[in-house]
């Protein structure tokens, strides 16, 4: 026995435990002790001395030989004079690789808010007010809880039901899919997802809400949910209707694959973003469980039925030569929608080298939508009225499955790995199309004789649609630190088209508007990947693969058949290296291609809007997309400052553009082609640190965009070289139950040439300024106010383009553990909320003016109920 400095200990206890003794020793003046005649296959000693820690040692009697001698056992010395001290202090963003975790100790949040409420005070991290969450730049596409989909993955039933103080850490991953976890090699392009980790006293909970509301305007809000974890079950009802644009459920989440809103810089969320009135009824089950020890399964099943009004105005410019034609539109759609969404997951370890998941989707919706709009549409000489209305029942079934089966080997690291996907999508629609122009000489004002037109349409398309998809890789271990995958991917879509066009008013088939078509497009690429990591530091990957395609379409009436194939050369290429504990870097390569989508190649001329005649074009050719990517990300946990910067390129062979031609008078026709010479450069940054102490908060965010698009006019090629450039500034302060207070700001430039003009082009630029916050009057009452003013200018002659918008209101809580909210609020105080919007298509320029929810005031009660195993609620 020796001491901590080495020196040999005297008088030290040593007691011996085995299954038949128990024998007691003292060390002698080298630190010495023996045992003989131990008998037993394991013993224990117990090693004991005044000053001194007690210590405890478990040995095996696997020697070989009859004695067993140890090496020299420290013994500590015990400290009791002073008690340590220990100050604990979160922190509050931990780098994993791909994650991001946010350690929500660390921030000050306020008892009783919701996910969506705690994710407003992480950086870098925005809540639009539709409930969108973009976290580093892009959108969140999915939501898990301890890894498992939550409600199949829905953010916004995620956000607006999860309590915040359930939550120890929120993760945002760079989710690369299934197959990438699998293997370990990342050779597509990333998803932004959440992953929520539940506090261990948290994993066993009953809770729920009821809220109900009603106001002016006719305005009302009522919802319900149940939730009951238990250890890694989960059960959860939900429910809602209202028509105050709020959604329960996630209606069309964004895919969130390599994507960015061009939003994100309105970082407060006060503009209503949701074009036109809603009506929503929405309800939906959740259920997750460990069927067994291999086994698990989680789903949902929800059901949604959203009603729309939306009343805008639009001016649309088509740049020509050297002219414009300008078409102004008034218009009013009405949409029912109606979707029933079935989704589940079985994961099932079947062995300790055998996994499998299976993920089967289920879904049904109809749409039925009328259109009815007045244009004017004014050419150089030349003004049309044109009276268009339109009705429109669609009904899509849908069904897709996903499984996904690993293969553990005896040699470590050696895996197999097979992904199959399948879907079959179809369409079912009926148009009934009214349309009516007449122009006029602009400069006479008298009629142009001959220069009326009526069309009456009865519309039937029928789309079958059959995707599929396999992927198989192996992976070999080369050494302790490198890997080889050897990969084959085949996908295919399969598409029949039958459309048939019936003149209503002459009750005639027209034959040259009708379709019976039939599209294939096959793939097959077969590749390779090397993957190093050194010291993990360095790491980084190397492949090529070759992909033979093949477009085939198919006229039956015709007979008539056109084909393409092509082989494509893809290298890849990426490394990643973590410069210090702090910051890293990363640069990526990766070669995709884009097929033409069916309205693009079907070839039919398309007279549903007679004033824009689509034609497609059977003869596309697929895209080839060159995609360099490069991030750096650096945080600095001593000053809880984090900084991101991404710059990624993109140069599309065969590109698809438009080709408009100006036949006659305001008619426009529009076909696709493929080009060369369309890139685009994307770059965006954010920094957040403390600011003084850590109740202020200053967040950064900038984004810059240069698109050089291709499109033909009159069959010459035009450049369309629009440049964007976004930059926002955030400050938060808080001093806890005394005020909570954002300030944000944010500018926006946009700025489009193009090369066959002979105009200055397009200049628009945005500003807005918010000031948004929260007061505490006393344990139970509070007040708040989100106030913004927009600055618009270069978005024509709209009413109301800058608008002004202010929301306020006053709370009370009550009951025990202050279960029950109160709250009179007022929305739209000045009644200026409208949509105004500015894109560029082409070498179209789209200004565009939607109605929005306007000022209306309302009560609201809410109650939130918790129960813990052996508590009441």
């Amino acid at each position: 026995m020796i001491d901590t400095a080495g020196t040999p200990l005297v008088g030290v206890n040593v007691r011996l435990t085995s299954i038949l003794d128990t024998v007691l020793a003292v060390t002698d003046q080298s630190g010495f002790f023996g045992f003989t005649n131990i008998i037993g296959p394991e013993f224990r000693l117990s090693f004991s001395m005044i000053g001194y820690k007690i210590l405890d040692r478990s040995f095996v009697a696997n020697f070989p030989g009859l004695t067993m001698q140890l090496l020299p056992t420290v013994l500590p010395p015990q400290q009791t004079l002073l008690k340590e001290i220990v100050i604990n202090r979160v922190q509050p963003i931990v780098i994993k690789e791909d994650t991001v975790q946010y350690n929500m100790d660390a921030y000050n949040i306020r008892e009783n808010s919701l996910l969506e409420e705690a994710l407003k005070l992480l950086p870098n991290v925005q809540v639009r007010r539709d409930g969108k969450v973009i976290a580093h730049g892009k959108i969140i596409s999915r939501v898990q809880v301890d890894s498992k989909n939550f409600f199949g993955g829905e953010v916004l039933t995620a956000t607006r039901n999860l309590p915040a103080e359930f939550i120890q850490s929120v993760q945002v991953i760079d989710y690369y899919g299934d197959m990438a976890n699998s293997t370990g090699v990342k050779d597509t392009e990333p998803e932004k997802i959440l992953n929520i980790v539940l506090k261990k006293d948290r994993k066993q909970i009953l809770f729920g809400q009821v809220t109900g509301g009603g106001g002016t305007e006719e305005r009302y809000i009522g919802s319900m949910g149940i939730n009951n974890f238990n250890d890694g079950q989960e059960f959860s009802i939900l429910g809602s209707f209202n028509n105050t644009n709020t959604s329960l459920f996630s209606y069309g989440a964004p895919s969130g694959a390599g994507t960015r809103d061009r939003g994100n810089v309105d970082l407060t969320g006060m503009m209503d973003p949701v074009d036109g009135v809603n009506i929503t009824n929405s309800a939906g089950i959740s259920y997750s469980d460990d069927l067994s020890d291999k086994v698990s399964v989680y789903g949902k099943y929800t059901f949604t039925n959203r009603k729309n009004n939306t009343i805008g105005h639009s001016v649309l410019t088509s740049h020509f030569d050297f002219y414009e034609i300008i078409n102004r539109e008034e218009k009013e759609v009405n949409t029912d929608n109606m979707n029933h969404l079935m989704a589940w997951d079985i994961e099932a370890q079947l062995d300790s080298r055998n996994y499998l998941k299976i993920s089967p989707n289920l879904s049904y919706s109809t749409v039925n939508s009328s259109n009815h709009s007045n244009d004017t549409i004014k050419n150089r000489s030349i003004v049309s009225e044109r009276v268009y209305r339109a009705t429109e029942d669609v009904s899509t079934p849908n069904f897709d499955m996903d499984v996904l089966y690993s293969r553990m080997f005896n040699k470590p690291g050696r895996k197999f790995v097979l992904n199959m996907q399948g879907k079959y999508y179809k369409q079912d629609k009926l148009e009934d199309i009214n349309d009516y122009f007449e122009s006029i000489n602009a400069n006479t004002g008298q009629p142009i004789p001959g220069d009326a037109y009526t069309l009456t349409q009865q519309v039937t398309s029928d789309n079958q649609n059959r995707i599929g998809r396999l992927k198989a890789s192996f992976v070999e271990p080369i050494d302790k630190s490198s890997i080889l995958e050897i990969n084959y991917e085949y996908n295919y879509t399969a598409i029949d088209s039958r459309r048939s066009v019936w003149d209503t008013q002459n009750e005639l088939f027209v034959d040259s508007l009708s379709l019976d078509y039939s599209y294939f497009f096959e793939s097959n690429r077969v590749g390779l990947n090397y993957q190093m990591e050194q010291n993990k530091r360095f790491k980084y990957t190397l492949g090529f693969a070759v992909q033979p395609l093949l477009l085939q379409g198919h006229m039956l009436e015709t007979d008539t058949l056109t084909q393409h194939r092509n082989v494509n050369l893809i290298p890849s290429a990426g490394f990643r290296f973590r410069i210090s504990d702090e910051s890293e870097l990363s640069v990526e390569y990766l070669g995709t291609n884009n097929q033409p989508n069916f309205s693009q190649i079907q070839p039919i001329r398309d007279l549903s809007n007679s004033q824009n005649i689509i034609i497609g074009n059977a003869d596309l050719k697929a895209e080839f997309i060159n995609r360099v990517t490069t991030r750096f990300r650096q945080t600095k946990m001593g000053r809880n400052q984090f900084f991101e910067a991404q710059l990624a390129l993109n140069k599309i062979q065969n590109k698809i553009v438009t080709s408009r031609s100006n036949p006659s008078s305001t008619v426009q026709e529009t076909s696709f082609r493929n080009s060369t010479g369309y890139f685009d450069a994307r770059g965006y940054y954010m920094f957040s640190t403390p600011v003084i102490n850590e109740s202020f908060q200053l967040n950064l965010n900038g984004t810059t965009d240069y698109v050089n698009n291709v499109s033909y006019i009159n069959d010459q090629k035009n450049f369309g070289r629009n440049f964007i450039y976004s930059q926002a500034v955030q400050i938060r302060f808080m001093l806890e139950n005394i005020i909570e207070t954002e300030l944000n700001t944010s500018y926006t430039f946009n700025r489009t040439r193009y090369s066959l003009r002979n105009s200055d082009g397009i200049d628009a630029n945005s500003f807005l300024v918010g000031l948004a916050g929260k007061g505490y009057l006393s344990d139970n009452w509070a007040f708040g106010f989100d106030l913004s003013h927009r600055l618009n200018n270069g978005y024509s002659s709209f009413v109301n383009a800058n608008p002004t918008l202010l929301n306020a209101y006053v709370e009370c809580t009550f009951l025990p553990n202050n279960m029950a909210l109160l709250r009179f609020q007022g929305f739209d105080l000045f009644n200026q909320n409208t949509g105004v919007t500015h894109e560029i298509i082409g070498s179209d320029a789209l200004f565009m003016r939607n109605n929005r929810l306007a000022r209306y005031f309302m009560v609201s009660l809410n109650i939130r109920l918790q129960k813990y195993p052996g508590n009441k609620s």
